[in-house]
């Protein structure tokens, strides 16, 4: 007995259907999981990241600009990502480029 073109068709389509599902719940979970993370680190679920690197001569901070005298005690009541340009006089320009205030810890109300 030899197999109908429909019944080919079909498991060639179930064989594509699969890999596309997982891949749509994937792309699902990875754009649902930005949100997620800001909401976490805003109730202080998740502790958000220090960092201070440079690219050329730009650089990026956070939760402080490193070349400042911003006074940054830990905890902070607010997270920010800053970007820092040289100018023309050899300071550095920050300005930030995220900010969110995080809620009050619930040991320290």
């Amino acid at each position: 007995m030899s197999e109908s073109q429909e019944s080919r068709a079909y498991r060639a389509r179930r064989r594509y259907l699969a890999p596309l599902i997982g891949l749509g719940l994937a792309l699902a979970l990875v754009l649902g999981a930005g949100p997620l993370s800001v909401v976490a680190v805003q109730n202080r679920l998740l502790t958000p990241p220090t960092f201070a690197f440079q690219i050329g001569d730009v650089h990026f901070a956070a939760p402080c600009p490193v070349h400042r005298g911003l006074v940054c005690h830990q905890p902070l009541p607010w997270y920010a990502i800053w970007r820092g340009e040289p100018e023309p006089d050899g300071s550095i320009t920050y300005r930030q480029i995220f900010f969110i205030y995080l809620k009050p810890e619930p040991w320290r109300k």
